[in-house]
């Protein structure tokens, strides 16, 4: 998995864990082979925040913060609904349910971040 830009150690830690508990939970109730497929759209959502971030100006700063959590949320329920059986529904609905708050919790601390000038 492709490494993110970060903006400060506090937004690296807030990603980290988003994106840990996602693939987490994607790996758990997918196949190797899916679960492979899961991680390059990861890649893609990574390179086009790592890209986005290059010269990124003071009013595009917050939603270079979010490209991650907002499309990574997407990309995992999308993934789960495509996963979902009757078998595996309540696992799948249950961890779609953490996903959810942890991404508006995510956003909260993102909105608190202040751009850092090095």
């Amino acid at each position: 998995m492709m490494k993110p830009i970060y903006a400060s150690e506090e937004h690296r830690a807030i990603i980290e864990s988003y994106l840990l508990m996602c693939t987490e939970f994607a790996k758990e109730v997918s196949t190797k082979n899916k679960y492979k497929n899961y991680l390059d759209v990861v890649d893609i959502i990574i390179e086009y925040h790592n890209g986005y971030g290059d010269g990124v100006k003071e009013n595009e700063w917050y939603s270079w913060l979010m490209i991650i959590p907002t499309n990574l949320s997407v990309a995992t329920n999308g993934f789960f609904a495509g996963l979902e059986t009757r078998s595996n529904a309540p696992t799948i609905r249950a961890y779609r349910t953490v996903l959810n708050e942890m991404v508006f919790e995510v956003a909260d601390k993102i909105d608190t971040l202040e751009p850092v000038n090095e």
